[in-house]
């Protein structure tokens, strides 16, 4: 197993994600599929990756923080041990889920539900209301993802996309039964308070004299999907020498699995002034004052399932560029940001987590209209009276993705019935 990781990412999430398929369907027998459940009331346990930096940690982050605003007592549960528990030689004797009946919510995706199946003991979750909090990017959610699904009483999506993704899923896999457990529930992302961040943009070197924008982008994300060339592209059309009235910080996680990728944004950003590459790792305080001192954010994405990083700089008072296609639109619209439009291309990944979709000709993702990004660039750039507006009908747009987790709501959903 541990080989695996040296494997490129195209083939090692398929193998992965297959031997946790036939490892499940193994152990499945003594398992207890939703609809065979007898309830018993007690704990209310929020299993996710708190301790982490990426963004399904995040997400799994907010929602206990949502739960926990809402009144909620939560037990919040670390799901990394499942992991060594899957590749330890005690796998068949489960660990114990803290507490006892109850509510079993995981802040994972299916793959990650099966390990934290596989890796607890069933008897400690037979009789809990069970709820996964799923995100996908395209179209078609995966075909192995049904399998999880029968083991949960509910699946909680970031929007409407993700809803039709899976349900797309479910009805080719003639499961349409599974649709009724499907349910929207935005990230409840916080809005910070209303100040102007200058010690934060004097700390990450931002002038106060010309329009800093950032684009973020995670190399594990997939360089196709989230499409920083897309950026670079349309930064050098909007300016086609180095700008003296604005600047554009392309704030990369971690290159250093990527050479490739790295080499290439080297090449790109050598001979501009105007463009910084950032790789410094930050704190997730850290990364929320970054963001929140910045004018823009760009985002040329091909697909977002939800946008997590796109509401995080709305919910600042940040003004946005983004492609107006898949989750985020759920929550942007033209009053509170410039939504690029685009076509729709057949998905391509060679090299990434999305490889195997090109065989499928329902998986498309967007081509984001670059001339009409650049316009958008230089729009904002040279009005600032055009950011602040954009900037304060983001933050009400991001106070509405609470109104589902508001406590009067929460109180009249299914799962009540476990606690």
């Amino acid at each position: 197993m541990l080989g695996l990781r040296h494997l490129p990412l195209k083939y090692r999430l398929p193998l992965i994600h297959g031997g946790l398929g036939v490892l499940a369907r193994l152990k499945s027998g003594g398992w207890t599929k939703a609809d065979d459940v007898t309830l018993r009331r007690g704990d209310f346990i929020v299993s996710g990756f708190f301790t982490e930096t990426t963004g399904i940690a995040q997400g799994g982050r907010l929602s206990a923080q949502g739960l926990k605003a809402a009144g909620y007592d939560i037990v919040e549960h670390d799901l990394r041990p499942a992991f060594k528990k899957l590749f330890s030689k005690n796998l068949f004797h489960g660990m114990p889920l803290p507490g006892r009946g109850g509510v079993w919510y995981i802040h994972a995706n299916a793959p990650e539900v099966l390990v934290a199946l596989l890796a607890h003991d069933p008897k400690s979750w037979a009789n809990r209301y069970r709820i996964a909090y799923w995100a996908w990017e395209t179209p078609k959610a995966p075909a192995d993802w049904v399998f999880a699904a029968d083991y949960l009483h509910e699946i909680w999506v970031p929007s409407l996309f993700v809803r039709d993704a899976l349900a797309a899923t479910f009805n080719a896999a003639l499961r349409a039964d599974l649709i009724s457990r499907l349910r929207v529930m935005p990230h409840p992302v916080p809005v910070p308070p209303s100040v102007r961040h200058d010690s934060a943009r004097q700390r990450f070197d931002l002038s106060d004299t010309i329009c800093e924008v950032l684009s973020l982008f995670d190399t594990k994300s997939s360089a196709a999907r989230k499409n920083p060339w897309g950026v670079l592209d349309a930064w050098c059309q909007a300016f086609p020498q180095s700008s003296d009235t604005a600047r554009l910080t392309l704030k990369v996680s971690d290159l250093s699995g990527d050479p490739a990728t790295a080499q290439r944004l080297l090449a790109i950003t050598a001979d501009r002034y105007d463009i910084r590459l950032m790789s410094e790792r930050l704190s997730e305080r850290d990364m929320e004052a970054f963001t929140g001192a910045f004018d823009v954010l760009i985002s040329l994405h091909r697909s977002e399932g939800f946008g997590l990083s796109l509401a995080e700089a709305m919910a600042a008072g940040v003004a946005v560029i983004a492609t107006g296609w898949s989750g985020n639109v759920d929550f942007m619209t033209t009053e509170n940001a410039r939504l690029v439009s685009s076509t729709l291309i057949p998905v391509d990944d060679s090299e990434g987590g999305y490889a195997h979709l090109r065989r499928d000709p329902a998986q498309v993702w967007a081509d984001p209209n670059l001339a009409e990004a650049a316009s958008d660039i230089r729009d904002l750039t040279y009005s600032p009276a055009l950011r602040q507006r954009f900037a304060h009908n983001a933050v009400q747009a991001i106070r509405a993705l609470h109104v589902p987790w508001q406590r009067e709501a929460l109180v009249e959903l299914p799962f009540n019935t476990g606690l």
